[in-house]
């Protein structure tokens, strides 16, 4: 046999055994769990069914129709899902963020891998759809996904008529800190022609914390503020954030626009985020 055929084969063997490697790859890891809604989300878009979820805290009308039924893991900071019940769900992978990090080494420990998917920007949203569909060997239909994520996108960012400043809040308790343009919140409100009153401000974790006094002096258009804390006091943090007396001589609040959001849009990343950008618009900003 001559070379050349020889290299053929060789050639041909090889593509046989990586997708031999790839389906197999894709075959071990068919058993996940996604503690975000973004990746939950992505997932069921990719057509895999997680065997588990993390809980929703708000937003629970955005996930997708493919999750009903999907077993829901409870959520406690700072690590995450319970580990006795995440093992009864025995997975391979698990799709989990920085949120969580602090429970990864024992998610580790249980022979599960642990995978930290998490947007923080617009556009982060396609790109990370990508990797998931590697992760799970749907390359080509996670591909078609995120192109037209980024198509609609594109459409949703240019809709925008108007940019008028806001201060992005985050409410813990009763202390505010402004998300910054590292923040998802930040970035998304700037994606739906938003201005951030940001600059000068530093913090960690895409979050600086702030006085009511910095609020008024930076006298925004528009105020959305973001309730944070257990879900009992949610209520009680969200009628203190919409009627805050220290912002009342805000322009924000004379034009009766201060906004509280409590969706988990500002906070978490979602498949859809051209739909998101479209909600900012529409709900807060008014400017389509």
């Amino acid at each position: 046999m001559t070379r050349r055929p020889l290299r053929a084969l060789a050639a041909l063997l090889a593509a046989v055994l990586l997708v031999g490697l790839s389906a197999s790859a894709a075959q071990a890891q068919s058993r996940i769990v996604a503690l975000t809604p973004f990746t939950a989300n992505a997932l069921a878009g990719l057509g895999v069914k997680p065997v588990g979820i993390g809980q929703q805290l708000g937003g629970h009308n955005k996930l997708v129709k493919g999750l009903k039924g999907v077993k829901t893991l409870t959520l406690s900071h700072p690590l995450g899902p319970n580990l006795e019940h995440l093992a009864l769900l025995n997975p391979q992978l698990v799709l989990s963020s920085p949120t969580w990090r602090k429970g990864t080494q024992g998610m580790k420990e249980l022979g599960i891998r642990v995978v930290e998917i998490e947007p923080t920007r617009v556009n982060d949203v396609p790109r990370q759809t990508e990797f998931i569909g590697s992760l799970v060997g749907r390359r080509a239909k996670a591909k078609k996904l995120a192109d037209q994520q980024r198509r609609h996108i594109r459409v949703a960012k240019k809709a925008a008529k108007r940019r008028p400043t806001v201060l992005l809040v985050l409410g813990v308790g009763r202390k505010p800190y402004a998300f910054l343009p590292s923040s998802w919140g930040g970035d998304l409100v700037k994606a739906a022609g938003g201005r951030l009153l940001t600059q000068g401000l530093k913090g960690s974790g895409g979050f600086a914390q702030i006085s009511d006094e910095i609020v008024v002096k930076r006298n925004p258009d528009v105020i959305i503020a973001v309730p944070h804390g257990t879900p009992g006091n949610i209520p009680q943090i969200t009628d203190y954030l919409r009627n805050n007396p220290a912002w009342k001589n805000t322009k924000a609040a004379r034009n009766n626009r201060i906004y509280v959001s409590t969706d988990n849009t500002m906070l978490q990343a979602w498949t859809s985020a051209a739909r998101s950008i479209y909600d900012v618009q529409t709900k807060y900003l008014k400017n389509r």
